[in-house]
């Protein structure tokens, strides 16, 4: 069911520690988008992301590939990064080890 209304998604900004960004989440390019394909991050943090999710921002700032989103996450100079991402309603949920979601 692939969502060809950009009006359809939600854009969500989601506020990460730069720690866990770098221990947890994974990023990857698919049709020109940069998408989350995994987030596997401590219960503390929750379960931040979707399937489906794709990044459009990093701290404001729109990287034109996933080469380019690590680049701006590792130049963040915050304890927590800004990630501006749209997401499909209702997708499913990367969920965190022992989350009760």
């Amino acid at each position: 069911s692939q969502v060809t209304d950009e009006m359809q998604l939600q854009k969500l900004d989601i506020f990460v520690p730069l720690a866990d960004i770098n221990n947890y989440l994974k990023l990857t390019e698919a049709a020109g988008r940069i998408c989350v394909s995994q987030w596997a991050g401590p219960l503390r943090l929750g379960c931040l992301f979707n399937h489906g999710d794709h990044v459009v921002a990093v701290n404001d700032l729109q990287p034109q590939g996933v080469e380019e989103a690590y680049f701006f996450i590792s130049r963040s100079t915050r304890k927590e990064v800004k990630l501006t991402v749209c997401r499909i309603p209702h997708s499913d949920t990367f969920h965190a080890k022992g989350c009760s979601c």
